[in-house]
């Protein structure tokens, strides 16, 4: 598949770190070039061939400035991976249900879906002036399987990535708009390891992972590009856990 997206223009929104810089890193190995955005500055060296842009993902302000950059920087605009998402500010799985404040849920609903919403509204117009293009929206395993390592508000938003990735795939194959999930299991980011020592992470793999190891963020950035790519040219509104067999038990 080498050089399979030469010519393309991707957006990575996150890519910063963890899973988005992943992506980066293989949009731009298949040839694309590549922007990503990231509420704050990131911390490695910006790969050669990419374009940062600081940008708040859940801010529609920011989103549609950036495709705006994106566009005028490259001419054009033919991928986006919506990899935004996590606990909001307060969310905890530690806090009952009945407990959590309204902010707190709107603050991940925030994180996770409309993240996703905004990026797919101020992209399909750049998305039609080629033609049509690819999207690919990360959810998580959470949204299409109960673990108690998620907040409801949490596995309610990443449902929703998955149903209205779906819905929209549905509604706008026909201008050659492909919108697939990628639903990542527990994955070897940097936060992770700062967070869980080696046993820790083990206990969870165990009970969740068939594989007996989390996923690594090169495995994610693998199923993005396939599912940007002309690889994946018949697939749309299909969810594609990269968890360790986790879906399949």
């Amino acid at each position: 598949m080498t050089g399979s997206l030469t010519g393309k223009v991707a957006l990575v929104s996150g890519g910063g770190s963890g899973i988005g810089q992943a992506a980066v890193a293989a949009l731009l190995a298949q040839g694309a070039r590549v922007a990503f955005t990231d509420i704050a500055d990131p911390r490695d060296p910006v790969p050669s061939g990419a374009l940062f842009i600081k940008a708040d993902a859940t801010a529609e302000a920011d989103v549609a400035r950036t495709v705006a950059e994106v566009e005028a920087a490259f001419g054009r605009l033919d991928i986006v991976v919506n990899n935004v998402g996590n606990f909001g500010a307060g969310d905890s799985i530690a806090t009952p249900f009945e407990e959590t404040p309204l902010d707190v849920w709107d603050a991940t609903v925030r994180q996770c879906l409309t993240s996703c919403m905004l990026g797919m509204k101020h992209a399909f117009p750049a998305l039609r002036r080629q033609g049509g293009g690819a999207i690919v929206n990360v959810a998580s395993l959470a949204g299409i399987r109960v673990t108690r390592f998620s907040s409801p508000a949490y596995a309610a938003a990443k449902a929703g990535v998955v149903h209205l990735s779906e819905h929209l795939a549905v509604l706008h194959a026909a201008e050659n708009i492909r919108i697939n999930v990628v639903a990542p299991g527990l994955t070897l980011t940097q936060g992770i390891k700062s967070r869980m020592d080696p046993a820790q992470r083990q206990l969870i793999v165990d009970e969740f992972h068939p594989m007996k190891r989390m996923v690594e963020p090169e495995e994610l950035a693998a199923a993005i590009v396939w599912a940007a790519s002309p690889a994946s040219s018949g697939v749309t509104g299909l969810t594609i856990p990269v968890d360790g067999g986790w879906a399949a038990r």
